[in-house]
This record gives C-alpha cells, structure tokens and sequence, in this order.
C-alpha cells in the first residue's frame, strides 16, 4: 500500500472538488512542474478508475515524456494513454487521432474528440502544449477562436479539461491568452517552483472553501504516490 501524504491529501482534495465540466488551469513557470503533475493525475485517475485522455499539442507529450525518462521513471504506461495529437511528430501513447497543424484544425479536433467521447465518459483530459499554439499565433482571432473553442466545452457532461500552461511561454506571446484564459476557467492552480518542491496556491475554485489557499507539494512525496511499475 502507497502511503499518502499531507501534501498529496491537499492535491487530491483539489481533485476531489472538481466537478464534471469543469475546465482547470495549472499555471506554472518553467520547471518539471508538468513532468510530475501528469504522474499525479495519471496515479490519481488509476485509484479512482477514471479513464484519462490526453491531448498532445506540438508534442508536449514526448516533452514529459523523455524528461521522466531521464529522471528514472518507468514510462511503459505511456503506451495505454489514450492521445488526440495536435501538429508535432513524435507519436507517444496510443494516439487515436493525429491532426496536422495545418488548417480547419481546430474543427478537425473538435470533430475527433466529439468521436472520441462517445465512447468514454467522465474523462480526466489533460492538455499539454497549448501555449504553444499562441506563441505561434500573430492574429487575434487565432487566440478568440482557442478560447472559444475553451468556453464551447466549459460545463460539457463528460469530462474534467486540465490544461498545463507555460507561464513564461505564455507571456511571450504576441497575444497573452492568460487573462482569457483565467477569466474562462473555474478553478485556477499556479505553481512555483522550488528546489525539490512547489508551491501551489489556488486563485480560483468552484470550492469555495479553497480559494486563496496555498500548500507545499514535496518531490518526495509524489515520488511515493507514485507506483514504480506504474498503475495506468
């Protein structure tokens, strides 16, 4: 049996509050803050038996994905992971639809997952690399047409959207979607990182109780939530 910290009790309590529909932002500077969040939430979902899909945007997913490789981590779950990719070449996990960066994507991606969810319900979605997509972007309308494409699945009965956005990327953007973004969102996580640890401060939540709280997540401690063989 894994044993359970106080700091993963408060990452769980965050999870456990959210309800289906909801759309949750993690904000964190530059860090392996993704690499082990998606440990987490995918250690998170095994308990709970919640089916996880992840959307793969410019192959962020490759990103984490090499980077836990490198920290030691055991990545043959990757293979069970349900993908829609989005650009990018490195295919990881088990990609059920690969769509060009090029064009009517967005449409082409609203059309996969409408396929995609048909068969799976109370879904954990995570999105990694959508940053990217702004800081690629020189039009307004690029950045309306993501953030609506946001609002369109805010409240949808089926999942729960995560989206891990690089602050510093971000910014960098000619367009900064961050304030469309937190404004969209019902429940808003920054993390900062320190040696070993972060600390995550939630600005927003549907839980009223949490808001304005802030807790230290040790290394440590997700590394022993964690099962070494995984349990995707």
């Amino acid at each position: 049996m894994k044993r359970v910290t106080g700091s993963i009790k408060s990452i769980s309590r965050i999870m456990d509050s959210l309800k289906i529909g909801e759309t949750v932002l993690v904000i964190y500077e530059e860090s392996l803050i993704p690499e082990f969040s998606f440990l987490f939430f995918v250690e998170y979902a095994s308990r709970k038996g919640i089916p996880i899909i992840v959307d793969d945007i410019l192959d962020s997913l490759y990103v984490v994905k090499q980077h836990l490789e490198f920290t030691g981590i055991d990545t043959n779950f990757f293979d069970d992971v349900v993908v829609v990719k989005v650009g990018g070449t490195n295919k990881v996990g088990n990609v059920y639809k690969h769509i060009p960066l090029e064009g009517a994507y967005r449409e082409k991606y609203r059309l996969a997952v409408k396929e995609l969810y048909k068969k799976k319900t109370n879904i954990l979605n995570i999105v990694l690399g959508i940053e990217n997509l702004f800081y690629l972007s020189t039009k307004p309308t690029d950045v309306l047409g993501v953030v609506s494409e946001l609002i369109s699945f805010l409240g949808k009965k089926s999942r729960i959207a995560i989206y891990m956005i690089n602050k510093n990327i971000a910014e960098m953007a000619p367009i900064n979607p961050l304030p469309f973004f937190e404004r969209t969102a019902s429940t808003v996580v920054y993390a900062e990182p320190y040696p070993r640890k972060a600390v995550i401060r939630i600005g927003k939540c549907s839980s009223l109780d949490l808001v304005g709280k802030s807790f230290i997540v040790e290394l440590e401690d997700v590394l022993q939530y964690w099962d070494e063989n995984g349990t995707f």
